[in-house]
């Protein structure tokens, strides 16, 4: 009897046993699972965080485009006697700096990236006389700026005395630059300028040896009302 019951312990024993082995062997797959899973959540919520902060480029409405020489630019052209005076519907003048309107384009708000147009322009002219013999002028306009605003941003204009008639004028510096956004309005101000060799042939005509090509010639301001 006293077997019968040592018997009867030894097997409930082992099947206790078992039973636990079996129930330990169930549960890592899932305590495995389980980092995975939250793994997979956190790459999720990234993702979606990500998706968020992607912001899509604006139409531009309306705006201006400042374009401001600087100091010896401005002093380089006075030396030469060049005369600068403005195409409508562009304002201002050679110390004030010339105010262009927006025509069009698209930029993103949160990096300042994308294109601009705008309307108006700037003719330059010299002229050389002698006192009762003759007198000659020589007279070249650059109109409708267009701002490119990428990894290789340029400021170009459009003249009908250069080849070919849209050119780059000027590269220009976006690097520490930051739109400042209020509402549908956005600026970017103080762009740095640099002429573009282009430029420095077209200045030449008018300042010959003033130039040279990736000097720093002024700045930009772009003011943008989106729609």
């Amino acid at each position: 009897m006293i077997r019968m019951i040592y018997a009867q312990v030894a097997l409930v024993s082992t099947i206790s046993l078992l039973a636990f082995g079996a129930s330990t062997a169930l549960s890592v797959p899932t305590a495995a699972a389980a980092p995975a899973q939250a793994g997979k959540k956190t790459k999720k919520h990234r993702t979606r965080k990500k998706t968020v902060k992607k912001v899509a480029s604006v139409k531009i409405a309306a705006g201006t485009e400042t374009l401001m020489f600087d100091t010896r630019a401005v002093q380089a052209l006075e030396k030469a006697k060049v005369s600068v005076t403005v195409v409508s519907p562009a304002t201002g003048g050679l110390a004030s700096g010339f105010v262009f309107p927006l025509s069009g384009g698209k930029l993103n708000p949160a990096s300042g990236l994308g294109s601009i147009t705008a309307t108006g322009g700037i003719t330059l002219a010299t002229s050389f006389s002698v006192p009762g013999l003759f007198s000659s002028e020589s007279n070249s306009t650059i109109s409708e700026p267009s701002l490119v605003l990428n990894s290789a941003p340029t400021l170009s204009f459009t003249s009908q005395q250069v080849s070919p008639p849209t050119f780059a004028f000027a590269g220009v510096r976006l690097k520490g630059v930051h739109p400042v956004v209020h509402g549908a309005a956005m600026t970017l101000a103080n762009l740095s300028l640099s002429l573009s060799s282009a430029g420095v042939q077209f200045l030449s005509q008018f300042a010959s040896g003033a130039f040279s090509a990736g000097e720093a010639v002024g700045t930009v301001t772009v003011q943008v009302t989106a729609s």
